[in-house]
């Protein structure tokens, strides 16, 4: 297969898997230990906020400690994808013996 052909089944297998992986998160949540969604149901239940342990209620969101890793996570996830599609759509090699 031709180069640019391979770099643009490359580029687009990276931004499949990474907004794949993006998307799976925020369906998640892995963004927020306590969501704000999460806070405004507790609310619209009639509760202060959310119970995150017996007899502490939280009534202000709280991020996860790992969610400013989240893009790194997902860019290596993208450029892994990328790698492995460029390479496995290269020409393979002949065994000599």
């Amino acid at each position: 297969m031709k180069r640019p052909v391979r770099l643009l089944i490359a580029a687009a297998a990276a931004l499949v898997v990474g907004f794949g992986f993006m998307q799976v998160d925020k369906m998640r949540g892995a963004e927020w230990v306590v969501s704000p969604e999460q806070i405004e149901q507790a609310k619209a239940g009639g509760q202060a906020g959310v119970e995150s342990r017996p007899g502490t209620v939280t009534v202000l969101p709280i991020r996860s400690e790992t969610a400013d890793a989240l893009p790194i996570k997902w860019a290596l996830a993208g450029l892994a994808a990328g790698f492995i599609a460029f390479r496995a759509t290269g020409k393979k090699k002949t065994a000599t013996a």
